[in-house]
This record gives C-alpha cells, structure tokens and sequence, in this order.
C-alpha cells in the first residue's frame, strides 16, 4: 500500500468513525441504542484494523469500516426511497442494527498476513483458521447475544440472507434481508474500493 492510498484511507476512517456513531445515535428504542454503543466502543478498533474481505472488496486495514458506513447508508438511502412499496413492517433501527451487524464476525475472521512480501505480491491478510469453524450468522448472533441485542427472525433472515443468492442458506428472503443485500452489493460495486480497482 503506497503512502497516498494510507492517507486516504486514514481519512475515509476518520469520517466513517463518525458517521457510523451518529448512524447508531438515530437509533430510537434507547436500549437498543445503549447497546449497540456498548457493541461499537468495543469494536470500534476492530473495524478499523480489520478488511471487509481478503481479495474482493474493502480489501486493506479499515475496508471493514468504510464496508460497514456505506451499507448503513446505501441501505438507509433505498428505505427512505421505497418505504411506501414495502408490504413488511421493519423500522430505520431495524436497518441500522442488522447494516452494521451484517459483516461483524470479519472482526476476527481475519489476521494480517506477516510475510516480508504481503501487501505487494501476496494477500496483505489471510483467514483465521481458528475462527471459522462456525457458520458467520452464528457467530454473529452469539457475539451480539453478549450485548443484549437479542435478534428476531426478521433480523436472522437478513444476516443469513445478505449475500442473496451467494448465501451458503437456502430460503426465501425477506424485504429487509434484500435491503441489506442490495446495500451491500452496492457498496462492493460503487463503494470506496479502491485497493482492487473496482
């Protein structure tokens, strides 16, 4: 990673820090609210540490971060704008709870890679080995549970079903599951990607 791209990413960081903690401040249900903050404080340098993947997308040091704002946001943005066609009952804090859960086990899914090339020929990060030996949905849910934030089966179809058709379940998906997957496409698509080119 050149020092411009370090810079830019730096920044890109700095507004997401603040973004994604005025996302959660809208959050209504006060509960709610208090625990996803207790949640964010604590992964807060997680976030910002960590890719939102190894080689597609968001793939360098805060990727999960910048990953996480914009799907809050895209995903905010096409609720307000199609709210009216919806035939199922999900609120803004539904959204903003499940768009920065979405991705939460890539917190410890990922270690940086330590070979003297890595970041120039080789993956700058690798897998984990030793966390994944549970389904993603699982593991979010379980760190989650540890928070207070206890999810209904709307939630659990959306953090199952946010890779659409890429989602190692088989089912239907509900309004907000596709809310959340087209938020998330839309931010590995027209996202601050800019590591991959694309």
């Amino acid at each position: 990673m050149d020092q411009q791209t370090i810079e830019q990413t730096t920044e890109q960081t700095t507004q997401a820090t603040k973004q994604i903690r005025d996302y959660l401040d809208e959050v209504r249900m006060p509960a709610l609210r208090k625990n996803l903050l207790k949640l964010y404080d604590d992964i807060e340098e997680k976030l910002n540490n960590n890719p939102a993947s190894i080689k597609y997308h968001h793939n360098y040091p805060s990727g999960l971060y910048i990953h996480t704002l914009e799907v809050m946001r895209f995903a905010l943005e096409l609720f307000d704008q199609y709210k009216e066609k919806m035939s199922q009952h999900f609120t803004r804090d539904d959204i903003i709870l499940i768009a920065f859960i979405h991705d939460l086990e890539k917190t410890t899914k990922y270690k940086k890679n330590l070979s003297a090339n890595a970041g120039i020929s080789e993956t700058y990060f690798l897998y984990n080995y030793a966390k994944l030996d549970m389904n993603d949905s699982t593991e979010v849910v379980n760190i989650v549970s540890r928070y207070g934030l206890y999810l209904t089966d709307i939630h659990i179809n959306a953090l199952c079903y946010h890779h659409g058709g890429w989602s190692p379940q088989k089912g239907k998906l509900t309004e907000l599951a596709a809310l959340i997957h087209i938020a998330d496409l839309m931010s590995v698509n027209f996202g601050q990607n800019q590591q991959n080119g694309g």
